[in-house]
């Protein structure tokens, strides 16, 4: 059985569920009674971005449609390629998760904390700014982009914190050291 420094819902998160939306896809959206609703689709994941890459493309901003794109070679291979480091974070962040060195899973945590803000800043600049404050205007790769990406960057430093428990490592029985 895997073991883990961090505490049970920081491993959740980011040991199962972010690896998971990473390569497989979901799609979400405002129903009209302002509920927030997960189903298939395409806010990220490995998966999207090798089925329909130029969809992908042409849904990193609200209101693109994709018969009007102009779908080079290039934005086909940088496409593929973001494609790629999705799966490659997805393993990363199982490595990082599920080890029974805190130094490493809060290390980890850091770096991928400030790389959230680098990918709602991109999201910032690829919307612009009327667009990226009105969430009214995003779709759902944007809800992605922006309103997933602030609320993993804020459970990253919670954990940090000690918010869900002291990170830790393991004693040779199998419990956490307190």
């Amino acid at each position: 059985m895997a073991y883990s420094a961090l505490p049970t819902w920081p491993l959740i998160l980011f040991g199962i569920l972010e690896p998971v939306a990473l390569c497989v896809d979901f799609r979400v959206f405002w129903a009209y009674e302002k509920r927030l609703v997960l189903t298939v689709g395409s806010i990220s994941g490995y998966i999207t971005v090798l089925h329909s890459p130029a969809q992908y493309y042409a849904d990193q901003t609200p209101n693109a449609e994709l018969s009007k794109l102009v779908f080079t070679s290039q934005a086909l291979s940088l496409t593929l390629q973001l494609g790629n480091v999705l799966l490659l974070l997805a393993a990363v962040a199982i490595i990082c998760c599920w080890t029974i060195h805190p130094e490493i899973s809060r290390r980890y945590l850091i770096v991928v904390a400030l790389a959230d803000l680098g990918h709602i800043y991109a999201a910032y600049r690829g919307l612009g700014d009327s667009t990226f404050w009105d969430p009214t205007q995003w779709n759902d790769m944007a809800y992605g982009n922006i309103g997933a990406s602030a609320f993993l960057h804020i459970n990253r430093w919670l954990t940090i914190a000690g918010a869900f428990g002291k990170l830790g490592s393991l004693t040779r029985d199998g419990r956490k050291k307190q």
